[in-house]
């Protein structure tokens, strides 16, 4: 008879070291030298099918205790322990999987994939080969599924709202433009911070039409702003496909807003999946003139690849660097070396977390170009902002 504690996994395929060539070519090859591995790893009774180019879900029919499941980890691990060669290159091969437990007939395979989802993350936080997904943990998958189901809602309602907090050149403290940050309006917890929600829609779905309307209503807002101010808006990296290039386009065209004045922030945390696939489209949006900036800088694994792989047109440095920049020695030597190097490659500049006149002045002597920060103003809703700076 066969086991009935089987195990449901997510397996995604990450980079922990090495280059990548970031092209589509390069994409394809990963994406079929993962399957392949994967099949390698896997036994004639398992199930597995692709997500996406980097990431997988597995049925694994043959392993009936945790045990056995750390077993199959180890194998999974050496499955991908050495790079793939291409034209001699070396490229390297890791993966990082959630598992929760799974039977045919008795699980729900939705729930089945999102209690996965959460081991995942857990795993890729504490950057161990894997996790499983437990019982403690009910609770947890519970509220964010509530809360899903509250954005669901939200969006319908129209309870999302862009808040703008201004970006000031550094030489004169002039108003520039502004980032645009997405706050809930929620009808019980007032106004709630990206911080308390964006993480948790990021892991799913909705993500993407939350991400459709944030753009469309910064570049309305672009429209009824001066043409010398910009409007600065993070985007996650896996949401970067056709779909959403064509949206972009359509809404600067649709609103006749030069597309230089949109400010597109992709963090500096990219996989070799997420790198491969976005980078085609960076290209697009960096052609129709819309300004990329790489957020989150100096935090990331592969800075200088950055530089050298992808369109961009400025870096934007962490705050945890700038908040510590007048007390630390070490974060003020990172944050003058970020701007340096930056200059060198005709990048702009941003501080983010800029909270006191004193920081401000010491990056202006840094020349740093352009700051943000508490200093100058917290992000404010659209009609605060217009009336503070009267536009």
């Amino acid at each position: 008879m066969p086991p009935t504690n089987r195990f449901l996994g997510l397996v995604e395929l990450v980079n922990r070291g090495g280059e990548d060539t970031g092209n589509k070519a390069t994409s394809q090859i990963m994406h079929d030298v993962f399957g392949h591995r994967l099949n390698d790893w896997l036994t004639s009774n398992d199930q597995w099918s692709f997500l996406n180019d980097n990431r997988a879900c597995v049925i694994l029919r043959d392993i009936d205790s945790t045990d056995e499941l750390e077993m199959a980890a180890a194998e999974l691990d050496s499955a991908f322990k050495e790079p793939h060669y291409h034209l001699g290159q070396a490229l390297p091969l890791a993966v990082t999987a959630g598992f929760t437990e799974f039977n045919d007939q008795t699980s729900d395979l939705a729930q089945a994939m999102q209690e996965a989802g959460i081991a995942l993350n857990q795993a890729k936080q504490s950057e161990n080969l894997f996790q499983i997904f437990t019982g403690a943990q009910t609770e947890a998958l519970q509220q964010e599924c509530g809360r899903l189901r509250e954005m669901e809602l939200a969006l319908k309602s129209n309870e999302f709202q862009l808040h703008y907090q201004p970006k000031v050149h550094a030489g004169l403290r002039t108003l520039i433009g502004a980032e645009a940050l997405i706050h809930w309006h929620h009808s019980e917890h007032g106004i709630m911070s990206p911080d308390e929600f964006v993480e948790v829609a990021s892991r799913h779905d909705i993500m993407k039409p939350i991400m459709r309307w944030a753009i469309k209503s910064a570049v309305s807002r672009l429209a009824r702003w001066p043409d010398q101010l910009s409007i600065a808006l993070d985007i996650c990296p896996s949401l970067l496909d056709e779909d959403m290039l064509s949206l972009i386009k359509d809404a600067l065209t649709a609103f006749d807003v030069k597309p230089s004045r949109l400010n597109l922030e992709i963090s500096e945390h990219l996989g070799v999946g997420d790198q491969t696939l976005m980078l085609s489209q960076l290209c697009g949006l960096h052609e129709t003139g819309v300004t990329i900036s790489i957020d989150n800088f100096g935090t990331g694994s592969s800075a200088l690849a950055h530089f050298r792989d992808l369109p961009i047109d400025e870096v934007k440095i962490d705050k945890s660097f700038i908040e510590r920049m007048l007390v630390s020695n070490k974060d003020y030597a990172i944050v003058k070396t970020i701007i340096d190097l930056a200059h060198s490659f005709s990048l702009k500049v941003v501080a983010e977390g800029v909270n006191s006149i004193e920081i401000a002045d010491r990056l202006t002597e840094m020349h740093c170009d352009i700051l943000q920060g508490n200093a100058f103003d917290k992000p404010l809703c659209a009609e605060e902002f217009a009336l503070e700076y009267r536009i």
